[in-house]
């Protein structure tokens, strides 16, 4: 009998050792699957991650948001970018004295001023654009700008005596640029470069290829109207763009989706200032000297910030039956115009898309 029961008592044991290493490995590998998953919603967590900051250039405030990069984290991601904005910003900006473009103006009428290619680049998509526009976009506009103060922020109304001496030396046609040799030439004394309403969209442009370049594949800059994407939002959906309400500032009167490219607002409400009760706006009408006045605002949407910048001016000087057929007549590009009595005018590659609130 003793015999017989140390047997049953081994036959168990033995059994129970039979069955515990196969719950002990079922139970390992439930722990690992748990830590697997938990490794890929915190790796899939941080790649999604936005980050966000404000940057200040180009005298304006600059909203960056990119997603988390696997080559460098997000501050250095910002410095790179913010580095390269500003770099750019003192070469282009009218407001900074040694600017490659302040050096062009001062040897206006006297000689060639060698400059960056990526002046000369900007100067030869200013003049392209200058060209489809019938000069309605014109980079040789400085002298205008700063006749009515707005370069500095001294408005001031000039008389019609002083606007008809300065239209002569606003003519895009007479710029010189010599991209073997890398200058440009402004013939007239007093004549003057300016290329605000395009350099901006190619700074933003170029911010784009360095996230680009640092792995990001999800990034939104706004650089004060300045609209450039990379990709959709992290959830995969279209970026959501507002059109601002141009006579009520914190309205957004039409939302549009977009993915990647560029989308630029122009509007009568940016820089102004009002004399015996009439509004002076800072887009001018190169080929009159006033300001235009059959829009209060122009969004376009493009593949790039550069051409969506230009493009934005150029239709808002033309008004709205040349501007709506210039947008028609350009591929890839697409407009919201809107009225002084706010009537929406929108190009056909966004009807049906466009989202307005009234």
């Amino acid at each position: 009998m003793p015999n017989i029961k140390r047997s049953q008592t081994a036959d168990k044991q033995q059994a129970l050792h039979r069955k515990l290493p196969g719950s002990y490995y079922i139970i390992l590998l439930i722990f690992i699957v748990i830590i697997i998953i938990i490794c890929i919603i915190l790796q899939s967590g941080s790649s999604d991650r936005l980050n966000v900051y404000y940057l200040m250039t180009m005298d304006t405030s600059v909203e960056l948001r990119f997603t988390e990069s696997k080559k460098k984290n997000a501050e250095q991601i910002r410095d790179t970018v913010s580095a390269e904005m500003i770099r750019l910003e003192t070469i282009f900006s009218r407001s900074l004295p040694n600017s490659e473009i302040n050096e062009v103006n001062r040897q206006a009428g006297l000689k060639p001023v060698s400059v960056s290619h990526e002046v000369i680049y900007v100067a030869v998509q200013a003049y392209y654009y200058a060209r489809i526009s019938d000069g309605a976009f014109d980079p040789t506009i400085a002298p205008l700008i700063d006749l009515w103060g707005f370069l500095g922020h001294n408005y001031r109304l000039p008389t019609t005596a002083e606007i008809e001496n300065i239209l002569p030396l606003v003519d895009y046609t007479l710029l010189e640029i010599d991209s073997e040799q890398s200058s440009l030439f402004l013939p007239r004394a007093d004549m003057g470069l300016e290329l605000g309403g395009i350099a901006k969209g190619y700074i933003v442009d170029r911010a784009l290829e360095a996230l680009s370049s640092e792995g990001i594949e999800h990034a939104f800059i706004n650089a004060g109207g300045d609209i450039g994407l990379i990709g959709t939002r992290t959830d995969g959906s279209p970026w959501k763009i507002g059109v601002r309400h141009p006579r009520e500032e914190n309205k957004i009167i039409a939302v549009f989706p977009a993915t990647g490219g560029a989308v630029v607002t122009s509007g009568d409400y940016e820089r102004f200032f009002s004399e015996e009760g009439i509004t002076y706006h800072h887009i001018l009408d190169p080929e009159t000297g006033m300001p235009a006045r059959e829009l209060a605002s122009v969004t376009i949407a493009a593949q790039t910030a550069i051409d969506a910048d230009a493009l934005s001016t150029a239709v808002f000087v033309l008004g709205p039956t040349k501007g709506l057929a210039l947008i028609e007549s350009l591929p890839g590009v697409e407009g919201i115009l809107i009225t002084p009595n706010l009537e929406i005018l929108i190009s056909s590659g966004l009807e049906g898309i466009v989202e307005l609130n009234y």
